[in-house]
């Protein structure tokens, strides 16, 4: 990785291009979904707006920003360096514009699966911290329809695929319905006209007052210059871990609650063989999708089952399959061994008679699942890399299990020849994670309130789904947009 050098001692104020020194009401880190809304609605407001965005260099991730962390399963365990960062893109748009734009709204249960899982079943999990979102949805839902409103939300054409599924997943009695998305993948339109002033470059440091009030932050430029840009309130719209990260360098503790009930998408596939049938999956992107909610949330009775909450099911159109996957195919599919170098191969050429269903199932919050701070790795200017001790629980395999039985049963029942699926694996460093900065009532027990300002750092602002205290058993994105589009319309309003 390139050293990039650090003017540490002649650190200067940020100037435009004709040298004077930029003024600005807010700064906002990153323009990913977040971000770009964030952004938007701020400039609408009348306020003048500094996004500041790193631009990706190695693995699609800004190397100051994202460096790859080190990751580990307990906190008794070293903790390893990892090859690559968190997965996604670093640049106007952010991980948006490689994901599939489905745009979900989260259910009631996941805003409230504390208080509705005593109420139901009377007890919680010992090993768990579950809260509920000091937010109720049906104010979240006003923001929903801003969001699809503007990101022209609505279901994809059919194809033969998902109208397989659907027929199958009616006869189930399961109620399917077409995948939401938005007609675009990336939000960056929403800046047009806006006059939002886009610097090029990496947050190192959030930097307070006397009192712990925020006045700016220092970056470094493109060319490794370090300047300050001074400020009243920051909105840091980072994904999780670099949003973490650059709290803890920035000596911002939350009551030591930062970093903590880290979360993630755990998500998996079971495949089915349809023997020899073109199913059409390569026609349509992945976005278009047939889905059942039967096994979502609260919506089947959990007493006995060792788990709460479930999953989304979605036969999605899933493209051309790269190498890896053609390989965990030929296993699947029981060729391997007897087509030896040609497995591969033959696979390539079966696979659109293969069909996929995904889930993206719930993981509950526990402290010990967590970022902070590397204490002996560091990145290319010497500053800690983020550490993941991030591990499945028990809950985690039974929710798999019965999930993973389901989306079988709907593949048998579509005509599938045989299935299969890799197995459940920890991925901390996915794209839907989730936590660290949790949002919440009492500042012993979350980081910032229901509008993502800091308890104890006046002028601080987090948008995105490190705020999350759940993770709902579908995709964040849409949340993350209506959440933020909530949070910065209030904030706006605030500041004027």
């Amino acid at each position: 990785m390139d050293t990039i050098p650090i003017l540490r001692d002649t650190k200067s104020s940020l100037v435009n291009s004709g040298g004077d020194p930029i003024v600005t009401d807010v700064v906002v880190v990153g323009l990913g979904p977040a971000g770009i809304i964030a952004a938007a609605v701020l400039a609408d407001g009348g306020l003048s707006v500094t996004a500041i965005q790193a631009d990706a260099r190695d693995h699609l991730r800004a190397p100051l920003v994202s460096p790859p962390p080190t990751l580990r399963s307990t906190a008794v365990e070293e903790a390893i360096a990892q090859a690559t960062a968190q997965a996604g893109l670093d640049g106007v748009g952010g991980s948006k514009r490689l994901a599939a734009p489905q745009a979900y709204r989260l259910d009631a249960w996941s805003l409230r699966t504390r208080s509705a899982t005593l109420s139901r079943y009377g007890a919680l999990p010992s090993d768990a911290d579950l809260t509920d979102w000091p937010i109720e949805l049906e104010e979240l839902a006003r923001w929903y329809d801003v969001v699809e409103h503007a990101t022209a939300v609505g279901p994809r054409p059919a194809t033969v695929w998902t109208e397989r599924m659907n027929r199958a997943a009616a006869t189930l009695g399961w109620s399917p319905f077409p995948a939401p998305a938005a007609a675009q993948t990336d939000a960056s339109f929403l800046l047009d006209g806006r006059g939002v002033h886009i610097v090029r470059a990496s947050v190192t440091e959030i930097l307070r007052g006397s009192t712990g009030e925020v006045t700016g932050v220092v970056l470094v430029d493109a060319d490794g210059s370090q300047r300050s840009l001074n400020c009243g309130v920051v909105v840091v719209a980072a994904s999780v871990i670099p949003t973490v990260r650059l709290l803890l360098l920035s000596g911002i503790t939350g009551a030591d609650v930062v970093g903590r009930w880290f979360m993630s998408h755990n998500a998996f596939v079971v495949h089915g063989d349809f023997d020899g049938q073109d199913l059409g999956r390569r026609h349509a992107g992945p976005a278009t999708a047939v889905a059942v909610d039967a096994f979502e949330g609260d919506r089947f009775d959990h007493t006995g089952v060792g788990f709460l909450g479930g999953s989304i099911l979605q036969a999605a159109m899933t493209g051309t399959w790269p190498p890896e996957r053609l390989a965990d195919a030929a296993v699947g599919l029981g060729v391997e061994a007897t087509r030896g170098a040609d497995a591969l191969d033959w696979v390539r050429a079966h696979q659109a008679s293969i069909g996929t269903v995904w889930a993206q199932p719930d993981q509950l919050p526990r402290r010990q699942n967590a970022i902070d701070l590397d204490p002996t790795h560091r990145d290319v200017t010497g500053r800690p890399v983020a550490r993941v001790t991030f591990s499945l629980a028990p809950d985690d395999v039974r929710r798999w299990e019965f999930l993973a039985a389901r989306m079988t049963e709907w593949l048998d029942a579509a005509g599938a020849r045989c299935t299969w699926m890799p197995p459940l694996a920890p991925q901390p460093l996915g794209t839907h994670l989730y936590g660290g900065v949790r949002m919440g009532i009492d500042p012993r027990t979350s980081a910032v309130d229901s509008y993502g300002r800091f308890h104890d750092v006046p002028g601080l602002v987090v948008v995105g789904s490190s705020t999350f205290p759940t993770t709902g058993g579908r995709g964040p994105l849409e949340t993350i947009e209506a959440l933020t589009w909530r949070n910065a319309d209030h904030l706006a309003a605030e500041l004027r």
